[in-house]
């Protein structure tokens, strides 16, 4: 693992959002939720043993290199979970194709960290209902599959742009959480 530079230290991360990017393994692109981002890269958790060094990735039409740095193997039930409704809800986005404004809420929810609960709230008002034991029973058989986590170093003015981008959305989720906890909306 590379030891971070005094510079990417002192960096704020963002989590308060993931960015959905794509990653080139191959002939084929898979699907990936940037983390812990900032202007110099990401992280992202992903199923294939990845090596350091260079890595294509995009977002929609836009390409863009990075550099892994680190890769380590997970095994965070947590994140598991995470990455597993987020999974379900882009499955439930995919079938509302003629409901426009749902599908929209809906893959904004996914890029939302944490919520767990709310996301299964969601998903069980749309039908897709399983019990935490069932929910359980997802995450420790995906813990059973490879699962990695690695750290992406990123100079390119397209992974700026989405930073730009990501982090307007980012200031509107923070408010609305902002004003639902001065409405005693929060806990």
């Amino acid at each position: 693992m590379t030891e971070p530079s005094d510079a990417q230290r002192h960096i704020q991360r963002h989590n308060e959002i993931s960015i959905r990017l794509h990653y080139a393994k191959g002939d084929d692109w898979h699907v990936i939720e940037a983390q812990q981002w900032n202007v110099r890269g990401f992280c992202f958790f992903h199923v294939h043993a990845l090596h350091v060094g260079a890595i294509e990735f995009k977002r929609s039409l836009q390409h863009f290199s990075g550099d892994i740095v680190w890769t380590r193997a997970c095994h965070d039930e947590e994140q598991v979970l995470e990455m597993l409704l987020n999974e379900a809800i882009h499955q439930q986005a995919q079938r509302l194709q003629n409901q426009s404004e749902t599908q929209s809420r809906l893959l904004r929810l996914m890029r939302v960290r944490g919520m767990a609960q709310d996301k299964q709230r969601v998903l069980s008002a749309l039908g897709f209902q399983l019990s935490q034991a069932q929910w359980q029973e997802r995450v420790q058989q995906r813990l059973q599959e490879a699962l990695f986590q690695s750290g992406v170093r990123v100079e390119s003015p397209v992974w700026n742009a989405v930073v730009a981008d990501a982090m307007e959305l980012g200031s509107v989720v923070q408010d609305l959480e902002r004003w639902s906890g001065a409405l005693g909306g929060g806990e």
